[in-house]
C-alpha cells in the first residue's frame, strides 16, 4: 500500500480546543481585511463546513491550514474547533501548507457568471456580496457575461490561458558567496551586450549560449 493510501485511510476528523491551536511562523497567506470580513460572515452564518489541518508541536497542534479560520473562531467565541490532525516533518509540512493555498482551480468566467446568477435568484447580490470575494457591482458584472455574444467569451478564456503561460517566472537559487560572485561576474559581462536589457535577460542569453542556442 502507498504511503499516501495509508495517510489518507488514517485521517479523521476531530474537535481541538481552540487554545491548543497555535500559527505555524512560516505562512505566506495574508488575506486582506474586505475578504477576512466576509469569511467572518460566512462562519457566523454557516459554521465550519472545512476542518483545519494541523500536526503535533510539543504539547500542542500548529496550523498547516485555517490559520484565518482559527482566529475568526477565536473571535466569535468558539471553545473547540474541528481539525485533521497529520504528522509530518518541517518538509512535508511546509510542502503542505504552500499546497493548500496554492494547489487550487481558476472559475470559468461563463461557469462562475452562470452560478452567480442561479444563486441571485434566490437572494440579492448585497446578500451574495456579504459571502463571497466580490462586491455587489463585481456579482453584477459577472452577470453581464452572460449577454456576451457568442464565441467572444472563449476568446477572453483563451486569452487568460495565453497570459498565464507567458506571466514572468520568478527563480530562486541558493548559491555560496564564491558561487554568488562568479554568477554576478558572467551576468555584470552578459548586460554589457545590448541585446541583455535586464538580470533575466542576461541569465537567458548565459542558458542559451550555453546550450548551443540563439537567445
Amino acid at each position: 500500500m502507498k504511503v499516501g493510501s495509508e495517510v489518507r485511510a488514517s485521517l479523521v476528523v476531530q474537535e481541538i480546543a481552540i487554545g491548543s491551536l497555535q500559527p505555524n511562523h512560516w505562512n505566506p497567506n495574508r488575506v486582506p481585511p474586505d475578504l477576512y470580513a466576509k469569511l467572518r460572515t460566512y462562519l457566523e452564518r454557516e459554521g465550519f463546513v472545512e476542518p483545519l489541518v494541523v500536526r503535533p508541536k510539543g504539547d500542542r497542534f500548529e496550523i498547516l491550514g485555517g490559520f484565518h479560520r482559527w482566529k475568526i473562531a477565536g473571535e466569535l467565541g468558539y471553545t473547540t474547533v474541528p481539525c485533521v490532525v497529520v504528522d509530518l516533518d518541517d518538509r512535508r509540512a511546509k510542502i503542505l501548507s504552500i499546497n493548500l493555498n496554492e494547489l487550487k482551480g481558476q472559475s470559468v468566467p461563463s461557469l462562475l457568471a452562470e452560478l452567480i446568477h442561479d444563486l441571485s435568484r434566490e437572494t440579492t447580490l448585497d446578500d451574495l456580496a456579504s459571502q463571497l470575494p466580490w462586491d455587489a457591482a463585481q456579482l453584477a458584472d459577472f452577470q453581464e457575461l452572460l449577454k456576451i455574444p457568442d464565441g467572444l467569451l472563449e476568446r477572453l478564456e483563451e486569452d487568460a490561458a495565453r497570459m498565464e503561460r507567458e506571466r514572468p517566472r520568478v527563480l530562486s537559487f541558493v548559491l555560496s558567496p564564491e558561487q554568488e560572485q562568479i554568477v554576478e561576474e558572467a551576468v555584470a559581462k552578459a548586460l554589457g551586450d545590448v541585446v541583455a536589457t535586464s538580470r533575466g535577460a542576461a541569465l537567458t542569453k548565459m542558458a542559451s549560449t550555453y546550450l548551443g542556442r540563439d537567445s
